[in-house]
């Protein structure tokens, strides 16, 4: 699951994405207009369409944030995510 999300958080698209091969993932986001966005991308182990969290919060379910950002305790925040689009832009994220 991939959500595109403007700089205020708001989700600007949602993407199912299905994984061919695992290891590596390459998708393409097409026709976005210049601007800030963050990307939250997650692993739907059980396609149930959700992030799948323990009894403490603390999510089962691999995932990853664009500039592979990282909180300490719930997810980083907006400005450690964010990213620029002007052009073809690239990134690579690693889901732990």
């Amino acid at each position: 699951m991939v959500a595109l999300n403007d700089v205020n958080g708001k989700m600007v698209e949602g993407y199912k994405v299905a994984v061919t091969k695992p290891g590596e993932l390459t998708y393409t986001l097409k026709n976005l207009k210049a601007g800030k966005y963050t990307l939250a991308v997650y692993h739907d182990a059980n396609s149930d369409e959700k992030l799948n969290k323990n009894m403490l919060g603390i999510p089962t379910e691999l995932y990853g944030f664009s500039n592979n950002a990282r909180g300490t305790f719930g997810p980083p925040s907006f400005a450690d995510q964010t990213f620029t689009v002007s052009g073809e832009t690239k990134m690579a994220i690693a889901l732990k």
